[in-house]
């Protein structure tokens, strides 16, 4: 099979690819991919007894010798519940992210081409350059510097070559998405095409250092004035598209809480404190940093929690933020009818779905979860399970939702490691209270009308300025002349009588005859301004 032009290199790998499927009882899958079938056929023959039945586990490992594109594809494939069964996701969560670092000299090549000047010495870009890096993953790593002005820094440097191996990378998944998509059609509902494309989004953003440092620079604003929570500074002068430069952070990584102990912090404190930060992030912000997993997150001397790595961040409309608020009330409150409403008030369910069932479905997965004591509900474990009710009710997928439950899920393992009796939703209660409140009481639902209402007057008083441009775009072409000047006649009494229509339709309580009037005129108007 002639795979859509690709190239030899491209070709090799899919045959590795499908040498590594049927190595790991996965034969099947490769033939009906067409992956070199006669080699899969023979592969399965020879392979059918050596293999674990746990496909999971299976998938895993075929995903770690496949390299740190796959390796990362299936670290976000975990979080999605709503595409793989529970055990498998589990699974996946087990994949680690550590490859061996480049050499100091290729490190040096790279930040001398950089910088265009010598990494060190007379005229160097840096006083002093550590060699050995402090931490390395797949798409960068991490050395220790000093600047001529004697500023520590943390200098971050892309790998030589990351962006061809993961655009080659995501071409080939691309090319597996398409022929899973052809060949199973069973499955066309995973959507694996968009899948990818989600990710190749993402995967490509945390390329961009620059970027990086803009995120650290936002949330730096953000959380300005919440206490207890630091985020470096970006040395802009030392920053490019493929370097990072901030200043260099001392403290011990949250997760060493006996170090943390000796060092006297109190870590139930601690807990609150990150409770706390990841609901204004998520909720008062509307922007989180979407991987907060302990090697990102140290404590200083003064207790203050640091974040570093800012490579992947999640976004929250308000309307995102307003329907988690209400559903996860709704669920503590165990309303199931009230979950199950929110969910079709946002459009994330069909609306000719059945409440009835969809609310005993959310009691289904939600009741095992709330009879636990207070220190084992997990939220997050809530919305793992609540995301795995998508294909029995068509459930719109959330990639932003789906970001936070990870966060979520990584918060509190961090916070069960500081102070295991406590729950940090009830330790942030307090936060979210207050922004629930503001939002879903009284005053926000006014608040939000009236934002709705300029918006829709603003939208209305700019038609004629609209109606020019497009007139404009065209060449006037959108009306038919009858007579000199009917261009203009035809705007004027369009745009006259859409006006007046909108007016009769905002005032229709006026009398009976408001109404119909209203959407007549509007119609009329509409017909002459779009009449060829």
């Amino acid at each position: 099979m002639r795979y859509g032009g690709g190239t030899l290199r491209q070709g090799w790998r899919l045959l590795v690819i499908a040498h590594h499927l049927t190595t790991h009882g996965m034969g099947a899958l490769a033939v009906r991919l067409h992956l070199f079938r006669p080699y899969a056929w023979v592969m399965r023959i020879f392979m059918r007894s050596e293999v674990s039945p746990n496909f999971g586990e299976q998938l895993r490992l075929v995903l770690e010798r496949l390299g740190p594109t796959f390796i990362k594809f299936g670290q976000m494939l975990s979080t999605r519940v709503d595409l793989l069964p529970m055990d498998v996701a589990l699974e996946l969560k087990k994949l680690q992210d550590a490859v061996p670092p480049e050499s100091f000299a290729t490190v040096k090549r790279l930040l001398e081409i950089e910088f265009k000047r010598p990494l060190t010495g007379e005229g160097g870009t840096f006083a002093s350059f550590e060699e050995e890096p402090v931490a390395a993953a797949s798409i960068a790593q991490v050395h220790f510097a000093e600047l001529a002005d004697g500023r520590r820094v943390a200098v971050k440097v892309r790998r030589p070559g990351i962006d061809r191996v993961i655009d080659a990378d995501l071409s080939l998944l691309g090319l597996l998405a398409s022929l899973f998509d052809r060949y199973l059609p069973e499955y066309r509902r995973l959507k694996a095409p968009q899948v990818v494309e989600e990710f190749g989004d993402t995967i490509r953003g945390e390329l961009n250092l620059r970027a990086e440092a803009a995120h650290a620079s936002r949330f730096a604003e953000n959380l300005a004035d919440v206490g207890g929570v630091y985020v470096p500074q970006v040395i802009w002068d030392y920053t490019h598209s493929g370097v990072l430069t901030t200043e260099r952070i001392s403290g011990i990584s949250i997760d060493e809480v006996a170090a943390l102990q000796a060092a006297g912090h109190d870590t139930l404190a601690l807990c609150q404190r990150a409770a706390t930060l990841f609901f204004h992030m998520a909720f008062v912000d509307g922007y989180f940093h979407a991987d907060m997993h302990p090697g990102n997150l140290f404590v200083s001397t003064t207790g203050d929690i640091i974040m570093v790595d800012f490579g992947i961040v999640g976004r929250l409309d308000m309307n995102s933020r307003l329907y988690l608020a209400e559903m996860l009330l709704a669920f503590l409150k165990r309303d199931y009818i009230r979950a199950a409403e929110v969910h079709l008030e946002a459009g994330y369910v069909p609306d000719d779905t059945d409440m009835s069932a969809f609310a005993d479905a959310l009691r289904e997965i939600a009741e095992p979860i709330f009879n636990r004591p207070l220190a084992d509900i997990s939220l997050a474990e809530l919305l793992f399970c609540m995301f795995a009710v998508t294909e029995r009710f068509q459930m719109e997928t959330q990639p932003q939702l789906l970001l936070l439950q990870k966060t979520m899920v990584v918060i509190e393992g961090v916070a069960r490691e500081l102070a295991d009796k406590a729950n940090i939703w009830e330790l942030a209660r307090p936060l979210v209270t207050d922004w629930v409140s503001q939002h879903l009481g009284p005053a926000g639902r006014l608040q939000r009308a009236a934002v709705q209402t300029r918006h829709g007057v603003e939208a209305w008083l700019s038609l004629p300025s609209r109606i020019d441009k497009v007139l404009a775009d065209r060449g006037g072409s959108m009306f038919m002349p009858q007579f000199p000047g009917a261009p203009l006649w035809q705007k004027l009494c369009g745009i006259a009588l859409l006006s007046g229509g909108t007016a009769a339709l905002l005032h229709q309580a006026q009398g009976p005859l408001w109404l119909p009037g209203g959407v007549l005129a509007v119609v009329l108007g509409a017909a002459l301004l779009l009449r060829r």
